[in-house]
């Protein structure tokens, strides 16, 4: 069977940085080599990207269980000037071949996390060439960065009109020359495109959800929500509901209200032991925060929300609530309580996850972008996943896998 082996780098501008915007000036590095690294000097690495993703923090691969990880540094002129949290996953394959044991998915999710001055693209090949060496079949990456950005009032408007079916229809509110040029360069390098979808593909999210709160108090973060929703927060904020902060001992009444919101909008959810997990291995990172919030009423659990932070962004990554006292918009208090945390914490945004790519208002998952967009959330476009097949059989292989899962 054919290998593929990544084509030589190419010269490249500064890479954008982990906000989405150009990175600063910086001379180019020297050539790059990629070596495992510590924890700690993982850690040193992301102590510099107050924007990295917690998906790049080496604690993460502590909670993943089911994937190998490692941390791999990028070296030049004697220092180490980037780094990238590697996931790793077998071929399901029964009885495997010497060859097919040691073969697996490399997946690097938001990262690898760069100085300015590095060159994405010649990272990229360096790193392929370490995981190939390793025995990797595929090495999927999603650059950090940001493509495009849509004002929230936009894409509001757009949701009922007929003539838009796709976000990239719409006129963004800022469109980064650095970050297509990127796109560019590593399709001609080899990588293949992650598709524009109109719904969610595996993995992380293209298009994704913030809040502004960089330079705004929680009246300005009022002022943009729509009208509607704004009286409701307001309203949650006097409905008799108290906030408090869960340890590992209240997941009991997380799983409960998890499996109630799954069994309603029609998802799987994830058992106790990994959100456990999560707190103790993420929560007890040098980098990142977890907090645990629970809206009562008398008592009574009736929504919950996990909180991350990491450098100057937060996180809304799991959401749960209670069809009980609705009325009283407790998911609401919990996400305006998060506002509050991340304008106290200096954060630049609060990331509510991913919306679908579609604006079409016939398409059902389009409520996900009304209702997130009317909390005030802008949508903004990442670089997606990335493809490098080495092996383009068993790369086929595993995605005719992964979709029938």
């Amino acid at each position: 069977m054919t290998e593929q082996t990544p084509d030589a780098p190419h010269p490249s501008p500064a890479p954008p940085s982990a906000t989405g915007g150009p990175a600063p000036a910086a001379p180019p590095v020297g050539p790059l080599t990629v070596r495992p690294i510590t924890e700690a000097e993982h850690v040193e690495v992301l102590r510099r990207h107050p924007g990295a993703s917690f998906l790049q923090n080496p604690r993460w691969a502590r909670v993943k269980t089911d994937w190998s990880g490692q941390s791999l540094g990028f070296e030049a002129d004697g220092r180490l000037v980037g780094a990238a949290l590697v996931l790793g996953r077998r071929l399901p394959v029964p009885g495997r071949t010497p060859l097919l044991g040691r073969s697996f998915l490399a997946y690097v999710a938001e990262g690898p996390v760069l100085d300015a001055g590095v060159d994405v693209v010649e990272a990229l090949a360096a790193l392929v060439a370490e995981l190939h060496a390793q025995g990797a079949f595929l090495v999927r990456v999603a650059p950090p960065g940001v493509v495009r950005r849509w004002d929230a009032d936009t894409v509001r408007k757009a949701l009922p009109d007929p003539a838009h079916r796709m976000l990239t229809d719409l006129e963004p509110a800022e469109e980064h020359a650095d970050a297509l040029e990127l796109e560019r360069r590593l399709r001609e390098a080899g990588w293949r495109a992650p598709e524009v979808l109109p719904g969610f593909s595996a993995g992380q999210p293209m298009f994704q959800a913030r809040i502004p709160l960089e330079g705004l108090d929680e009246e300005g973060v009022l002022a943009r929500m729509s009208g509607s929703s704004r009286k409701r927060t307001r309203r949650s904020l006097r409905n008799d509901l108290d906030v408090v902060v869960g340890g590992p001992e209240r997941l009991d009444e997380w799983e409960a209200l998890q499996d109630e919101t799954a069994e309603r909008d029609g998802f799987t959810g994830r058992r106790k032991e990994y959100f456990a997990r999560l707190m103790d291995e993420l929560g007890g990172s040098e980098l990142a925060d977890v907090t645990y919030y629970l809206a009562e009423y008398q008592g009574d659990p009736v929504a919950a929300a996990f909180h991350f932070r990491q450098g100057h962004v937060c996180w809304r990554p799991y959401s749960a609530s209670s069809q009980k006292e609705r009325k009283r918009d407790a998911p609401r208090l919990l996400e305006f309580e998060q506002i509050r945390q991340g304008i106290a914490d200096g954060c630049h945004w609060l990331d509510l996850g991913g919306v679908p790519g579609s604006v079409d208002s016939e398409d059902r998952i389009t409520g996900l972008t009304e209702f997130k967009t009317t909390q005030g959330a802008d949508i903004v476009q990442t670089h997606g996943e990335w493809d490098f097949p080495l092996h383009k059989t068993l790369a086929h292989a595993f995605g005719l896998y992964m979709s029938r899962r």
